[in-house]
């Protein structure tokens, strides 16, 4: 039988990518229906299935997106070189003003969008936990380099701050899915940051630079 050759997709398929990112952000995986993403991106349910396949795919595609454009902000804001205080500070604020930006989702969709799954769907959990521990791994090499740079002290327990930090990004998220502002947010940030003051050397305490706004220019 002869195949009808199919008409050319109608849709900017990059733009598409990033519509569905938005809803499986906020939505997360198993709450995103297909006929919420042809409904959200403007298009019927084959022309979605030609250009990416299926939902699976199209949330794998999602979630590298995300990870290549508003997630990536705090991981360079991490490595910005500026010192370990400086560094660590921004890496929390540019999470909030990541959060903060009417243009996102709330909180971070790797932390948000697949926690609980059913079996069949598992393979996503596992995939954003693989995620999270990536970024584990990288703030305690972060922390690891300030350390042996003598930023910190000999005695510093690095995997320590590394999951506190962690779970500060984590409640941070969740905070902003439960609405609480961006200032309250800035301020939890002044607070954690005492933990990392006092594990650090003396000459190293006083040499932050931070470049996303602090708790009182967003008062």
């Amino acid at each position: 039988m002869m195949q009808t050759r199919g008409r050319p997709r109608s849709f900017d398929r990059e733009q598409a990518l990033h519509v569905a990112m938005q809803v499986f952000w906020n939505k997360g995986y198993e709450g995103t229906t297909m006929a919420d993403l042809t409904a959200a991106i403007g298009v019927k349910a084959p022309s979605l299935y030609a250009a990416f396949g299926d939902k699976n795919a199209l949330f794998r595609e999602a979630v590298d997106c995300y990870a290549a454009t508003a997630g990536a902000a705090p991981l360079a804001a991490l490595k910005g070189g500026q010192g370990i205080r400086a560094d660590l500070s921004n890496m929390l604020r540019a999470s909030v003003a990541m959060f903060d930006d009417p243009a996102n989702g709330k909180g971070c969709m790797v932390v948000m969008s697949a926690i609980n799954c059913a079996p069949e769907n598992l393979a996503h959990s596992d995939e954003l936990t693989i995620r999270r521990q990536k970024k584990r791994t990288e703030l305690e090499k972060r922390l690891a380099q300030a350390q042996e740079q003598n930023e910190l002290r000999a005695d510093a327990d690095i995997k320590g701050l590394s999951d506190f930090y962690i779970g500060v990004l984590h409640g941070l998220s969740l905070g902003s899915r439960d609405g609480v502002s961006s200032e309250r947010m800035y301020k939890i940030i002044d607070y954690a940051m005492q933990v990392l003051d006092a594990e650090m050397r003396p000459a190293s305490a006083n040499r932050e630079t931070t470049t996303f706004p602090d708790s009182q220019s967003k008062a």
